[in-house]
């Protein structure tokens, strides 16, 4: 999935993005996406529980002719059928819930942002744009400098372009956009002044892959 979304066109745009994001400010955006934030081991139990709870009923309700011993079995059988159906995506977001896809994004990203060295930037003005495919979630995170400034609202519009890219099946376009404004954020409140301050690139501008 993500070699096909992010070819090297989708990453040379993203690439570019950064650079002209970069050039407007004295920040260091970094761009990252993960094909799933979490393996979710609970799902497959969660889906194992629920089929063998639903088995259990049907037998009960239907008064099927199963004995003692061949009851387990029916439970065994469809606790492992719901396993099976709980790798399917739509079906594994529903056994996770949203809180836990949002609580696993979250630190996911917090991960993202130790693992590119953004809060090791001279200034402390690192940021991370970072979407996770299969969750279909954006997180932008600044390093301390970023924070002091900004407003915890002033991120929405950036994430949520991110998110847009990611529910329309384009990411690439979403990154483009989400950097871009990005880059209008850092411009006002971390200009660059080309007279005194030559351009600095701390971190690599390209995307970031990863599977987990």
């Amino acid at each position: 999935m993500l070699e096909r979304q992010f070819d090297e066109a989708v990453r040379t745009r993203i690439a570019d993005a950064v650079r002209r994001a970069e050039a407007l400010s004295r920040g260091q955006i970094v761009p990252v996406v993960v094909e799933k934030s979490d393996p979710y081991p609970e799902a497959q139990y969660r889906g194992a529980l629920v089929a063998a709870a639903i088995a259990t009923a049907v037998v009960l309700a239907l008064h099927l002719p199963l004995t003692l011993p061949e009851l387990p079995l029916a439970q065994l059988a469809a606790g492992l059928l719901g396993a099976a159906i709980s790798l399917w995506d739509p079906v594994e977001r529903l056994l996770v819930g949203r809180r836990g896809l949002d609580e696993a994004v979250r630190a996911r990203a917090v991960r993202a942002f130790h693992e590119q060295g953004l809060h090791r930037t001279t200034e402390g003005t690192g940021v991370l744009v970072f979407a996770s495919l299969f969750e279909r979630e954006a997180v932008v995170l600044g390093d301390k400098g970023i924070d002091a400034k900004l407003a915890p609202g002033e991120w929405d519009r950036t994430v949520a372009a991110l998110v847009e890219g990611l529910r329309t099946g384009d990411p690439g376009k979403g990154f483009v956009e989400a950097i871009a404004l990005c880059g209008a954020r850092l411009a006002e409140h971390f200009p660059r002044d080309a007279a005194t301050r030559p351009p600095v690139n701390e971190l690599e501008d390209a995307i970031r892959l990863s599977r987990t």
